[in-house]
Formats: structure tokens, C-alpha cells, sequence
């Protein structure tokens, strides 16, 4: 499964700026990540001078992490159980 974003929207998350070597072969240099806003990217790179990169939006495969269904049966005994509730005056 893909991250959809804030909200299960198509929007991603987070953008990044890929910077590419000089020489035209568009050979990757470095990637930097953690940007909200595209235009915040491409503003990071312009301020540090890179002249040969790309901004883009950022997807991240992600393993369904959820916790297993809680077993409700288990505190329903508990319940059953410790029913009586004394109240002390």
C-alpha cells in the first residue's frame, strides 16, 4: 500500500528536491526530503544555488503496521467477572 497523504487524499505528504550532477546525464547528486509545500523546495534549492534539479512530490511504501483486531471476549469475561461494584459511603 501507498502513504495517500494527509486526510486518505491523493496529495502527497511530503515533497522532496532531487539534485543532478553537472554534464547533462541527469545523474542524481543528492535528494532532499521533508518539504510540506512544493514551492517551499523549490525555493531551498534556488537559495542554495543548485541550478540542475527537480522537485517532486514523494510517495512511501508503507507496510500495513495496524495492531491485530482486539479479542473483546477477553475483558467481556473480565466484566462478568468483576460486576459488582461496591461503592463506599
Amino acid at each position: 500500500m501507498f502513504d495517500k497523504g494527509s486526510g486518505g487524499g491523493p496529495h502527497p505528504l511530503l515533497f522532496g528536491v532531487v539534485r543532478f550532477e553537472a554534464g547533462g546525464d541527469r545523474l542524481v547528486r543528492d535528494t532532499v526530503i521533508t518539504f510540506n509545500e512544493p514551492t517551499t523546495a523549490d525555493l531551498f534549492a534556488i537559495e542554495n544555488g543548485w541550478h540542475d534539479y527537480q522537485v517532486t512530490p514523494l510517495r512511501f511504501f508503507v507496510h500495513d503496521l495496524r495492531p491485530p483486531a482486539l479479542d473483546w471476549t477477553r475483558f467481556d469475561d473480565l466484566t462478568t467477572r468483576f460486576a459488582v461494584r461496591r461503592r463506599w459511603s
